[in-house]
């Protein structure tokens, strides 16, 4: 089944920071959207964040096509796919730690990465960090990301990121999308100032550019303390059943795969 898919995305600075430490990619064409945000009081965030987004592209447009086929090696617990997305997040990894190493200037640098693939009829979401991704399915919101984080005094702090270490560890999830899904990914200038049900309530009522725009405004309302990027990512089905009516009759309409898998701790 070909998906249709498309997507809008923001940044903004800010109401408080003077310069954006957050990055996007997002493309229509590979389905590939990523989302990075640069760790807010180390040095060279935004070199950070670029890094990842641009090594994430470069893995994926080089690795996509030698990679076919439904599995991953034996044993992996992965299809083809979502080893790749996790393949692309550790070659980011490589290059913002060896950025840091060159370059003084960027030592103790690093970034979240959050990032979605659609590939047939199936998504996979990884991520290391605290940057969201929501899957928007009817009236309902869920998290598919894995929050690397631990509670302090009043707030959190990152347990995993990009570029930190020579190796990095990403969570994965892989399952079926539908026709009418949507995905919101985000840094967390915007989700720890706004709730799931407000990013539901705004997905689900108002154009994708219009949402994108609204939650901005919304965080920036509330205080803007840190850099906001959210994406917006639609999921079309071309000669499908809808989203909705397979998410309710899908146990009973034939080839409907209704598992989703998880890889890492």
């Amino acid at each position: 089944m070909t998906m249709h898919v498309e997507h809008v995305a923001l940044t903004d600075t800010g109401c408080r920071r003077s310069r954006n430490e957050d990055a996007f990619f997002g493309c229509d064409a590979l389905k590939l959207y990523v989302v990075s945000d640069g760790m807010g009081g180390h040095r060279a965030g935004d070199v950070a964040s670029r890094l990842v987004v641009e090594g994430m592209q470069e893995y994926i447009r080089r690795e996509a096509p030698r990679k076919g086929g439904p599995l991953a090696p034996a044993n992996s617990g992965l299809s083809c796919q979502a080893a790749c997305l996790v393949d692309a997040i550790a070659y980011a990894n490589r290059k913002v730690w060896d950025e840091a190493r060159r370059r003084s200037e960027c030592e103790g640098m690093g970034a979240t990465v959050s990032a979605v693939w659609i590939c047939g009829d199936t998504f996979v979401a990884a991520n290391v960090g605290d940057s969201p991704v929501y899957c928007v399915h009817g009236q309902a919101i869920e998290m598919v990301s894995v929050p690397h984080t631990l509670p302090k005094e009043g707030n959190h702090v990152l347990t995993r990121a990009v570029g930190v270490g020579r190796e990095v560890q990403a969570d994965v999830c892989e399952s079926q999308c539908y026709g009418g899904d949507r995905f919101v990914l985000c840094s967390d200038g915007l989700s720890n100032l706004v709730s799931e049900e407000e990013i539901l309530l705004t997905v689900c009522q108002q154009s994708a550019e219009e949402a994108s725009r609204s939650l901005v405004e919304l965080a920036k309302a509330r205080g803007g303390d840190d850099n906001i990027t959210v994406m917006v990512v639609t999921v079309g089905a071309k000669g499908a059943v809808s989203g909705w009516l397979r998410r309710v009759f899908g146990p009973l309409l034939p080839g409907m795969k209704t598992s989703a898998r998880r890889h890492g701790a």
